[in-house]
Parts: C-alpha cells; structure tokens; sequence
C-alpha cells in the first residue's frame, strides 16, 4: 500500500524567503486534506508560538489526514506535539559519527538511549512514532542499522531514511533501501 507524508508546511518553509502564515498553513492543510494526503506534516510545535499555534489548529480540524508534528528526541518536544493533539510525531536525531562528536559531545551508545527512550515516551502518550536518523544517507551503515533496529524495538512505527543533504542518486537510494529492508527488524507483510 502506497501513502503519501507531505511535509510542505515543516520543509517548504525552510526555503529561502519562504513564510506561511498560520491562516495560509490552515489553508495548505485543507488543500492536502481535500487532495487525500494520508499524513501532514504540520511543523515543529517547538520552533515559535505561531508554529505551536498552526499545529494545534490544523491537528484539530477533524481531517481525514493524520496529523504529524517533527520534534527532536526531548521530552518538552514530544510533551508540546501532545498539547497540539497530533497523531504522530516524526523524532528527529543524528547518528553519524562526525555529527554526534562535532555537534552532540556523544556517542552511538548515548544517542541510541535518548532516542529510544523519547520514542517510548511518546508510545506511553498514544503517539504513532516516525523516527528519522536525520543525514542518514551520509551516516555509517553500521550506525544507521544499530540506531533504527533499536528504534523500531522501541516502538517506532516508520523509520524515515532522509537524504538531509540531497547526497544521493535514485539508484543510490534504491540499493540502500534494499539493503536496509533486509538489514531491518520489519515486517514487510503489512
């Protein structure tokens, strides 16, 4: 089965010179609503109030759509997607190597601990989970398998593979794919 995550209210607003509105992030949503988008990506509640705002509005307009919240791997993060009543969150983190001793001061171990236990917590609070390695496609192979088996042990229900830095080639992604789908605790009969 074929779903469609559109995330044009969180990522289209990360174009240069490119800010919605709340009443124009309402109006999108309807649109993607209308259109059949099976989950909207509203934004990230943590960013600014107007954000919060258009999260919690969207999140209660009684869509047929699932609404999402992205939020990085904190408890306040995942406790402000729960005050705007969303479906899911998407908890973002980075695992490459270079970016957790550069930006985190951390290792694998210390990472894999943060992540699993925002997606428990969220789980416990009746939250679908997406967990994304965030720069995944630049992460070691190692890595990204050891991060997303203990996510999806944790409960996540998607593991998103972002190309954060457009790195990859169509047929670069498709092998990774293929060969995570082996790698990955998952079922692939649902």
């Amino acid at each position: 089965m074929i779903e469609i995550l559109d995330t044009t209210l969180r990522e289209g607003e990360q174009t240069p010179g490119v800010t919605f509105s709340v009443n124009e992030k309402l109006s999108i949503a309807n649109l993607l609503d209308e259109f059949g988008v099976n989950i909207i990506e509203a934004g990230h509640p943590k960013v600014s109030d107007d954000v919060f705002r258009s999260v919690k509005l969207i999140a209660n307009q009684g869509y047929k759509s699932e609404i999402l919240a992205h939020c990085r791997a904190k408890k306040e993060d995942i406790d402000a997607a729960i005050s705007c009543d969303v479906d899911w969150i998407g908890i973002f983190y980075c695992v490459s190597d270079r970016r957790l001793k550069q930006h985190f001061k951390s290792d694998l171990e210390n990472a894999i601990f943060l992540i699993t236990n925002a997606i428990e917590y969220a789980k416990d609070h009746g939250l679908k989970v997406r967990y994304t390695p965030e720069d995944a496609t630049r992460t070691e192979y190692d890595s990204l398998i050891k991060v997303s088996n203990a996510a999806i042990n944790a409960g996540a229900d998607r593991i998103s593979i972002a190309d954060t830095v457009g790195a990859m080639t169509p047929i670069k992604m498709y092998n990774l794919i293929k060969k995570l789908k082996v790698d990955l605790n998952i079922n692939l009969n649902v």
